[in-house]
């Protein structure tokens, strides 16, 4: 059987796709390096063919049998949501309902993408405009409902937090942050269990990053 010796997060110096997991994994107080990347680096590792699928995230897991780089940001959370304890390998509908949040989480994401790399501003701005005044508040809809189906816990399943707090936490918090031109920092504002939620994690995840950290 395989056992993990250590661990790699290879990223850009940002949260992105990155900070759930890295969030996972300090609250699990799982040892890791945390390799920041500029892009530079990652186009001469890119060529180099050192990325599975040629974008990042990538886990570099060294274990008894070798070496293995694995891909996904949701395959590598899984894994430090299982070795925290922060996914309910346990029970078969919690862990379908965090797969479900994740899911959700990568939908949102690609439905950004293409504003992301949208080089003409006037077709840019024309897109984040139905994200900020269709798109979005529709999935925000879903989340709201998402959570009030969960009882309205401040948690997306269950009653603690999951690895699907932290992936949507982050998600979120890039919505609102005001980095994204055409998107209102008052995306949320409208939604009550969302926004409660968003405050609940924020609170949650400081906590139990200074338990973890000994404070």
């Amino acid at each position: 059987m395989n056992t993990i010796t250590s661990m790699r997060l290879r990223y850009f110096p940002f949260s992105g796709r990155a900070e759930a997991i890295r969030d996972a994994l300090r609250i699990g107080q799982i040892a890791f390096v945390d390799e920041h990347l500029t892009h530079e680096q990652f186009r001469d590792c890119r060529t180099a063919g050192e990325f599975p699928f040629g974008g990042l995230p990538v886990m570099v897991v060294e274990t008894s049998e070798g070496s293995q780089c694995v891909s996904q940001s949701n395959a590598i959370l899984h894994l430090a949501g299982r070795m925290s304890g922060l996914y309910p390998a346990d029970d078969l509908l919690k862990a379908l309902k965090v797969d479900e949040a994740l899911g959700v989480g990568e939908d949102i994401n690609c439905l950004l993408g293409p504003s992301l790399h949208e080089q003409d501003e006037e077709r840019k701005m024309a897109m984040r405009k139905e994200l900020a005044e269709e798109t979005l508040p529709f999935w925000m809809t879903c989340f709201e409902r998402l959570l009030i189906a969960n009882g309205s816990t401040g948690f997306i399943v269950g009653d603690s937090l999951t690895i699907a707090d932290l992936k949507l936490y982050w998600i979120i918090d890039w919505l609102i942050s005001g980095i994204l031109d055409g998107i209102p920092t008052s995306l949320i504002d409208d939604f009550e269990n969302v926004m409660a939620w968003q405050k609940n994690i924020a609170a949650v995840r400081m906590t139990r990053l200074g338990d973890a950290n000994g404070g």
